[in-house]
């Protein structure tokens, strides 16, 4: 400060270089400290592919790809070569999400090669709907579903294995509907489903069905006075048609499919016509396009289940695989099909 004339001047250069100078370091030290402390960033968890690598050995590959949000991590199972063999673990997930042994102690090795689907192993049913539902594990497969209806073929060849096998299905699901029909026929006459909902008239010879009303809910009771008749003529094809529109989300099927679909044309006069069949016994085909309309509407109301708008398909063959439609109907549900043959003392294929 100096005085020049009795007033007072006051030099401000260096002052204010100062204050500038200590701000900008309090600055720097400020960003160093939020750099420095700001808490990493925890990466999402991938979504899993497992990919069979193919050739004979089955090994598995598990791809990680980019994350995507609020996704529930899906298992997809593929394979490149219709030869290509994959075991799936004989493991089940409990409600709680641990591991727990399969009921039956069964191997879970399906083999539905052909009609496009190609790989073994189909075993384990995939929750498709993204809500991230846990199967439960019945003889190898996991089934998904709140209300179960069951289909037990009940020919002479089946009987010995029935009750073991709804026996192992009441241990997950002991409101479980158990239907007992004979054979598991799909018999089709002029492009309707022989006995099914909306078949006018009656086809075919009845064979007396085995159901048990005792052993069944309100609800399966009511539905089994309404197709008990028609079923007894139309088998397994007649139970599936009746089915589908019905409050169950999840339909199971055991027999050793030896009978296969079957489908008649009508002529103004005569016998039925045999145009398709694709069983053990008898194979033709001399179907048309227009002749197939009805698996086609199958196959759309199974797709439907991943929509939560219809059954999801379990099979499980004691001999032979599913026919390519039942196989096809399977997959597009998100059930599985699942090779039994141990309950017979023999080894899976």
């Amino acid at each position: 400060m100096h005085t020049d004339s009795g007033r007072t001047r006051f030099t401000h250069g260096p002052w204010l270089v100062t204050v500038v100078l200590h701000a900008l370091l309090f600055a720097v030290a400020v960003a160093w400290v939020i750099v420095r402390y700001q808490p990493a960033t925890t990466p999402s968890e991938p979504e899993c592919f497992a990919i069979p690598s193919g050739g004979a050995s089955g090994a598995v590959t598990v791809v990680a790809s980019k994350p995507r949000p609020n996704r529930v991590p899906v298992v997809r199972i593929t394979s490149s070569s219709s030869e290509s063999a994959l075991t799936l673990p004989a493991l089940a997930l409990s409600e709680n999400g641990e591991s727990s042994p399969l009921l039956s102690g069964g191997q879970t090795k399906g083999s539905v090669g052909g009609a496009g689907l190609g790989a073994k192993g189909l075993g384990m049913g995939v929750d498709g709907t993204g809500v991230g539902r846990i199967g439960k594990a019945v003889m190898g497969a996991r089934i998904v579903a709140r209300k179960l209806a069951v289909y037990l073929d009940c020919s002479g060849s089946m009987r010995p294995y029935l009750a073991k096998v709804e026996a192992e299905i009441r241990l997950q699901f002991p409101d479980a509907d158990v239907f007992r029909f004979d054979g598991a026929r799909v018999v089709v006459v002029d492009g309707e489903v022989a006995n099914g909902k909306g078949f006018d008239g009656n086809f075919g010879t009845s064979h007396p069905g085995q159901s048990d009303p005792a052993g069944m809910t309100l609800a399966g009771r009511r539905l089994l006075d309404r197709i008990d008749k028609r079923c007894e003529s139309g088998s397994l094809g007649a139970w599936i048609d009746w089915l589908l529109p019905e409050d169950y989300d999840g339909l199971v099927v055991f027999s050793d499919f030896q009978d296969g679909v079957r489908q008649y044309r009508k002529p103004v006069k005569g016998a039925p016509e045999l145009i398709y069949a694709d069983g053990l016994r008898r194979t033709v085909n001399e179907r048309k396009e227009a002749d197939t309309r009805w698996e086609k509407a199958w196959l759309s109301r199974f797709g439907a289940a991943e929509r939560g708008q219809g059954p999801r398909l379990y099979l499980f063959s004691i001999e032979v695989p599913p026919q390519p439609l039942l196989r096809q109907c399977a997959v597009a549900s998100g059930g599985s099909v699942t090779m039994v043959e141990w309950l017979r003392g023999k080894s899976p294929r």
